[in-house]
């Protein structure tokens, strides 16, 4: 009997869950009320090298309270900065009570009067990332530069109060101190200035991210005039490497720039300094990127370099243009990374083929291999394929990969063409024109961009129906071998993210068995894995991906499972009786020769 699905028995579920809930999440406009429970207060910022031959800061934050809480308690996030052990004084040197809450810094109580008091610790520069080759900022006799959040702790909001900010922070400031004669590029101060600080009344959720995300360089600067469509955009060069800079690091550079002015549609208005390399002579230094500037080492050695350096000249772009804060927060974390994976991919393929062999750059994955895998594990594994926005925050690793590194370029690719026929890149430009700091209504803009296709894009987000081949990709060419690689390739990379987290998630060994035997118990036992229309999209695509999910469908069938797209049965295929019983029919008919 010929066993049709869609994508087996959680379809309904889905479409009652998506009627509920609604898949496309905006923040509520409710009026909000102060929170009496917080306190009201000023913060400043005071950074000082102390040991350059360590690379040591020192950095005080002042906090000067207008309102105490009731509890006379303030809260410090600890975010990314690796600090010292700190301490706490009020003014009059009285020792305030410290608590490591793990992620935060709780302080207090403070005295009833208290009129101030300084939370003080260390943080070191020039220390490696998880990235080989990498540095968190650096520090020499005649160069600081660093990334506001690896050194600066922020002022802890709850969900509820962190958009309002504005109503608790009096005032934020920032000062460097100590002997030197630098020059400055950071926040909120004209570049390439002598002003060593900055102040800004009632601060913004918007000024705390460009304060944390944005570079802070204090040395010695050189401009660069960059002319791009008759503009000019100006890059500030580390004087240490003005002798030293390599042309293809800077037409490496340009083109990247070019690249991203032509989707943005306009030049960069912020600054963007071009550091030397750390001491080690290889390491990058990484400075941060935000819509106040950003700064990262000119050269590049590797093509994972020259991916750092196309991805802050992206966000440095993004962030200076694109400023709806809940981008940045679940559920909305499939545009955010999404839109920047897809640029920045695309900036490789833009660059000249002379530095893309220097360089050694190749990308990885496209819209084709992407596509293969999708279909691949969709269809085999319906959990995998109804992975939405709602569920983010809450995936395994291995899910996760999936959806922003297969799914969801996909999905940008579809809305894309459906819109690309009156503007190109379509969904980058609405976020831009909306009005400043004011969140994206992600249900509106679905709706102003697709129009009545708005729906089957939803449907396909969910995972009740599959994405088509709007673009007309084929992996027929590709050997059988080629095929079967890239899927037991990407099948072992879910089951490591998987593994690592412990997390159960039966791992299938890709292989095609001989084609001949396949072919025939396809004919003669009716096999199917999914609608006759979603079985010739599969087919016309690659005959090779059709054989390997009727070979699933073949699995099943002998294991006396009825829907093999069913949730749950990647699992049950696995049991050991199931395992045992494929593979004693796969030793009776023998795997491809071919591949």
């Amino acid at each position: 009997m010929k066993k049709n699905r869609l994508i087996g028995g959680c379809a309904a579920l889905l479409l009652v869950s998506l009627a509920s809930f609604g898949l496309w999440h905006t923040q509520g406009d409710a009026s909000y009320h102060m929170d009496t429970d917080l306190a009201q207060f000023g913060i400043g910022y005071t950074v000082e090298p102390t040991d350059i031959d360590g690379k040591i800061l020192s950095v005080s934050i002042e906090l000067t309270p207008d309102q105490l809480s009731p509890d006379r308690m303030f809260y410090l996030d600890v975010g990314e900065v690796e600090a010292s052990e700190p301490t706490c004084t009020e003014a009059d040197g009285i020792e305030v009570a410290l608590n490591d809450l793990g992620s935060a810094w709780e302080i207090g109580p403070v005295s009833e009067d208290c009129e101030s008091l300084v939370f003080q610790y260390d943080v070191k520069l020039g220390e490696g990332t998880d990235v080989d080759f990498q540095v968190e900022g650096d520090l020499y006799k005649d160069l600081l530069a660093f990334q506001g959040k690896k050194v600066l702790m922020m002022p802890l909001f709850d969900a509820n109060n962190l958009p309002y900010m504005e109503k608790y922070i009096s005032s934020v400031s920032f000062q460097l101190t100590g002997e030197n004669d630098w020059n400055s590029i950071i926040p909120f101060t004209p570049a390439n200035s002598t002003e060593h600080a900055f102040q800004l009344e009632r601060p913004t959720w918007y000024d705390f991210y460009d304060l944390i995300q944005s570079s802070y360089c204090f040395g010695s600067f050189e401009p660069l005039n960059l002319s791009s469509d008759g503009e000019t955009a100006v890059f500030y060069l580390d004087s240490a490497i003005r002798e030293s800079a390599e042309l293809s690091d800077l037409s490496a550079v340009i083109s990247f720039y070019n690249y991203y002015v032509d989707v943005f549609g306009s030049n960069l208005e912020k600054p963007v300094v071009l550091l030397r390399t750390n001491e080690d002579g290889e390491s990058s230094i990484l400075s941060g990127v935000g819509g106040e500037g950003a700064a990262i080492s000119l050269s590049m050695y590797t093509p994972d370099a020259c991916q750092t350096m196309s991805r802050t000249l992206y966000h440095a772009f993004f962030d200076s243009k694109v400023h709806a804060r809940n981008l940045h927060y679940q559920p909305n974390e499939w545009l955010y990374r999404g839109l920047g994976d897809r640029y920045i991919n695309a900036s490789a393929d833009a660059l000249p083929q002379e530095l893309k062999d220097l360089y050694g750059i190749e990308v990885q994955d496209n819209l084709n291999t992407r596509y293969m895998k999708y279909l691949f594990v969709s269809l085999k594994d319906p959990t995998m394929a109804a992975l939405s926005s709602d569920m983010e925050g809450s995936m395994a690793a291995g899910q996760e990969d999936f959806y922003f590194n297969v799914k969801v370029p996909l999905i940008l690719e579809t809305i894309e063409s459906f819109t690309s026929q009156t503007q190109g890149n379509a969904l980058l430009h609405y976020l831009m024109e909306l009005p400043q700091h004011q969140d994206v209504n992600i249900s509106r803009l679905m709706q102003d961009l697709l129009g009545e296709n708005e729906a089957m894009v939803r449907a396909y987000f969910s995972g009740t129906s599959f994405i088509p081949n709007y673009w007309n990709l084929s992996a027929q060419n590709w050997s059988p071998e080629y095929t079967v690689n890239l899927l037991a390739s990407y099948e072992d990379n879910l089951s490591a993210l998987f593994d690592q987290q412990y997390v159960l998630y039966p791992y299938d060994p890709v292989f095609l068995i001989e084609t001949d035997q396949l072919k025939q118990e396809i004919e003669e036992r009716g096999l199917s894995f999914a609608t006759p229309e979603v079985e010739q999209l599969v087919k016309n695509y690659s005959e090779t991906l059709y054989l390997l999910l009727m070979q699933n469908a073949l699995r099943a069938d002998l294991c006396g499972i009825e829907d093999p797209g069913a949730a749950g049965v990647k699992t049950e295929l696995n049991s050991q009786e199931n395992g045992q019983i494929w593979a004693d029919y796969v030793t009776s008919v023998g795997i491809e020769e071919s591949i």
